[in-house]
């Protein structure tokens, strides 16, 4: 009777079908990475399987983890990525970075030396201070890191990073596995210990008399905003978030990582907060006297880098934090009500509790004055003929030409301001971009993700010139994987962000910021056109901004991966509705909106901005 249960419940498997063996049980379609000898025999075991497990190699182990980071934050589940040993997995080290800031999930499956040989300096084996110890190396940035020493821990160890993934706040998970263990074979149980994610309830709520407080507060404020960050798309919150608003009357503001919580064009989402914020969400937050903010953690690019004033003004201004992760409330600013909190669920309780309301009347006339003056700023270069190309007129032409349900990637550097400012988001999950770790490289790789988790969809990544060399083989993987985007270059031959912060901060002493030959000093760039077509896309040079819309639409109806290089003046700079400051260097002032208020005093500290309440 004993030797039949065990047969019941015991298998002997290899560790390579444990791993395949599970993630085909959980329906992850795909498994991403780079082949190294620590991982031959994990793809051994799936090769036989690959009509449930597709894999997926691009051309190095970091873009593979940018895929999986952007396939998460539109699907929510969290695929494999595998690597070898040694530099491999340090590589793929930048990729779990950006999920585990922005609270993206991806399982990174990286190979160590043979469990016999911990210790011993075999090839690649961080070894000198503790034996095969790269989960020291990983630890600031998965939210847990396992060692497998048998076939059965890897059996355990799958299910346990899964829920670790898959609740709370979400993140990468490092999984390191000896590379013996891939083709040792061992009795593991069928059903693996701790299988248990769907049986977990982990989105809760808050208390009844925390509710009412809340909108007590909301509904005797005079002038009341809503703050929706990256939680609101973590818990898939649009609808509740659009009801409250809708029920209380109260205007939205979003984080850069909150954009497209609400649909651009509703008459209550003013925009993105923060130092290229749209000034509409700037000046609402600077003014507000109750802020009800939801899966935010106020960063610097966001508030302003703290300063009174210029993004903020808490206090005097009342701040709500809802967060579920408790570490982020009352982090940078103190709160007069905090909730540790799933966005959805506190949500639910909100408009569950609320009355409708038609109040605050003078506050929506004075948002309206914002508004008025943003769009008297803006409209006039939406349709510039100017060259080189004004970014806001190629903004303007791919929001136009774009079906609405396109998905944006911007990635790092001026490009992601220029988005952020100009791409209008009339939907849900239509913006994407890498926000505290700030990777170069996330969104010229993360559209590859996009199209994985939504072939039929429009897809489009508008990065630099910088951006885009540090990842060009994305456009490889694209065609030899049938995935069709768009890369928009703002080609200015110079990495333009910080080349810009060299001119304020520095006196314009430009150093290693622009491209250029050594020899003549003249600008440089690679013919990116002649590249991509050379890797078998679509390649564009555009010099003309009449040239850009024609060109962008053919390549967006194309159904081929395409590269347009755009020629943009290099000179023209990102709106600044806030500021940002590198203390002790004072910050900058801002180059619209009523700069009055703004300035130093006599020890060169900004002078905080008294509010208008």
């Amino acid at each position: 009777m004993t030797e039949i249960r065990k047969a019941q419940e015991f298998a002997e498997k290899k560790g390579s079908e444990v791993l395949a063996d599970y993630l085909i049980k959980e329906k992850i379609p795909y498994i991403l990475g780079y082949a190294g000898h620590g991982v031959i025999g994990m793809l051994d075991g799936i090769y036989d399987r690959q009509d449930d497990l597709k894999v997926i190699w691009p051309r190095i182990e970091q873009a593979g983890g940018f895929m999986a980071d952007a396939y998460y934050r539109l699907t929510k589940v969290p695929l494999p990525v595998y690597a070898s040993t040694g530099p491999g997995p340090a590589n793929m080290t930048i990729a779990a970075g950006c999920a585990f800031f922005d609270s993206s999930a991806f399982l990174m499956v990286t190979g160590q030396v043979t469990t016999d040989q911990f210790d011993s300096g075999a090839l690649q084996e961080p070894y000198r201070h503790h034996q095969a110890d790269f989960p020291s190396v990983i630890g600031p940035y998965v939210k847990h890191s396992y060692t497998a020493h048998s076939v059965r821990d890897l059996a355990k160890f799958l299910p346990k990073a899964y829920k670790t993934m898959k609740t709370g706040r979400p993140g990468p998970v490092h999984l390191e596995v000896p590379y013996d263990l891939w083709v040792t074979k061992e009795s593991v149980p069928k059903r693996p210990s701790g299988d248990c994610v769907d049986s977990i309830t982990w989105r809760n709520g808050t208390t009844p008399e925390t509710v009412k407080r809340i909108i007590e507060k909301l509904t005797k404020a005079e002038r009341p905003l809503i703050l929706a960050g990256n939680g609101v798309h973590v818990s898939e919150a649009w609808d509740e978030l659009r009801t409250l608003a809708e029920k209380l009357n109260i205007p939205v503001i979003t984080s850069l990582l909150g954009k497209s919580a609400m649909p651009q064009d509703h008459p209550l989402h003013l925009g993105v907060q923060g130092v290229w914020g749209q000034y509409p969400a700037v000046e609402a937050a600077r003014n507000a006297d109750v802020l009800l903010a939801i899966g935010c953690r106020f960063n610097d690019l966001h508030t302003a880098t703290w300063l009174p004033g210029f993004a903020y003004n808490i206090p005097p201004t009342e701040l709500i934090h809802v967060d579920i992760d408790p570490t982020e409330i009352g982090r940078n600013y103190p709160v007069e009500i905090g909730v540790v909190g799933d966005a959805k669920t506190v949500l639910s309780q909100l408009v569950a509790a609320a009355n409708k309301s038609d109040t605050y009347k003078a506050w929506h006339n004075e948002i309206s004055g914002y508004r008025e003056e943003w769009d008297t700023f803006v409209k006039p270069f939406l349709t510039s003929d100017e060259t080189p190309i004004d970014p806001r007129r190629m903004m303007a032409d791919i929001r136009r030409i774009s079906p609405e349900d396109t998905i944006m990637f911007s990635d790092v550097g001026n490009n992601q301001p220029w988005v952020e400012q100009y791409w209008d988001t009339p939907k849900p999950l239509t913006h994407f971009t890498s926000g505290g770790f700030a990777a170069m490289g996330f969104g010229v790789c993360g559209v590859l993700g996009a199209k994985l988790a939504q072939p039929e969809t429009p897809v489009v990544n508008v990065c630099s010139d910088g951006g885009f060399m540090m990842m060009p083989h994305a456009v490889a993987t694209s065609v030899e994987y049938n995935l069709p985007a768009v890369w928009v270059i703002m080609n200015n031959y110079a990495i333009g962000a910080i080349r810009d912060l060299q001119r304020f901060y520095f006196d314009g002493r430009l150093i290693g910021t622009e491209f250029k030959k050594q020899d003549t000093g003249e600008l440089w760039n690679p013919d990116f056109a002649a590249m991509a077509r050379s890797m078998g896309s679509q390649g564009y040079r555009i010099e003309k901004p009449g040239d850009f819309g024609p060109a962008f639409e053919e390549a967006l109806n194309s159904g081929q991966p395409a590269v347009l290089d755009v020629v943009i003046n290099r000179d023209t700079p990102v709106p600044l509705t806030s500021t940002w400051q590198m203390p002790p260097i004072p910050a900058a002032l801002p180059t619209f909106g009523n700069i009055k208020e703004y300035g130093f005093d006599s020890l060169n500290r900004p002078r905080p901005i008294p509010s208008k309440k």
